[in-house]
């Protein structure tokens, strides 16, 4: 099993929040692993759909919304297996929001499991980054080093 925990301060209103994690068609925008997702079927705080994972794992997924307060994503059949829960915790003027992750992994990646905690630990804060930042309004910034010609790098 595989249980990740991830946690970042928001300085956003929690609506601002949970309008950008309630938003769950749009994952692939913070969530790298996630390719694709396919609809199956939509209730009022619950949806049935297939994702996707690195363009060959398909996954089933149930997803639970808890409005303004967390969204509950059981992984059902696939690669994955588990649940992710998203909450979200009035933290002063702005909000806290929490990642926790247990999954049971199938397939090859099931015998690197700490190369596998490694990459989804990183997925995870680099989603929460990407969520600050939409919540927030800034925009997504990819720190750039500075570009060398070969012959600097032989120069030193």
């Amino acid at each position: 099993m595989v249980e990740i925990k991830v946690k970042i301060q928001i300085d956003a209103p929690i609506g601002k929040v949970w309008n950008v994690i309630s938003q769950v068609d749009n994952d692939s925008e913070f969530w790298n692993v996630t390719k694709v997702v396919r609809n199956i079927s939509k209730k009022e705080n619950e949806v049935v759909r297939e994702v996707v994972l690195d363009k060959v794992d398909k996954c089933n997924q149930t997803i639970t919304f808890l409005p303004q307060e967390a969204v509950h994503v059981k992984w059902t059949k696939g690669t994955i297996t588990g649940t992710k829960d998203m909450s979200l915790t009035v933290f002063g003027s702005g909000t806290l929001l929490e990642v926790k992750m247990n999954y049971n992994i199938s397939g090859p990646s099931r015998f690197f499991p700490g190369k596998l905690t490694e990459r989804l630990q990183i997925e995870a804060e680099y989603a929460l980054d990407r969520i600050k930042e939409k919540s927030e309004g800034k925009p997504h910034v990819i720190p750039m080093e500075p570009r060398k010609f070969w012959a600097d790098m032989i120069r030193g």
